[in-house]
């Protein structure tokens, strides 16, 4: 994926439970994202007070296709001074599921996210900057 700040990435689950007594859950579907490192969103990603620039990530979507890609969605939001901007970033790539580890590859610069699943939530380390995503 991108990088957390780009959008965090993450599924309507389709297969079994993820609990500790059967197969983990497959990450077919789509995710969206609840909060990072703990905190709810809007996420403030970055906030310099002088001069004033403030960058928060408002919402994140992943959706994980049947033939291993994914696409990912962002709606961010840019305070520079005055100027508020909120724009869309996105991402796509590809996933591969080991057990409850799952794999995302980015098309764009080839980084690899590690996400786990456990039943009905994804959680996504993005470079040590924890994303927690549910199913839809």
């Amino acid at each position: 994926m991108k990088r957390l700040l780009l959008a965090f990435a993450s599924v309507a689950l389709l297969g079994c439970g993820g609990d500790s007594t059967g197969p983990a859950a497959s990450f077919e579907g789509t995710w969206n994202l609840q909060t990072i490192n703990g905190s709810a969103l809007p996420y403030t990603a970055v906030f310099i007070s002088s001069p004033l620039y403030k960058l928060e990530i408002l919402s994140d979507q992943v959706v994980a296709n049947a033939d291993g890609t994914f696409t990912e969605s962002a709606q961010v939001r840019e305070t520079n001074g005055s100027t508020v901007t909120t724009s869309t970033e996105g991402d796509t790539g590809t996933w591969v599921q080991h057990g409850s580890q799952i794999d995302l590859t980015s098309a764009s610069d080839g980084t690899v996210t590690t996400a786990t699943i456990s039943g009905s939530k994804l959680t996504v380390n993005a470079q040590g900057v924890l994303g927690v995503y549910a199913r839809q």
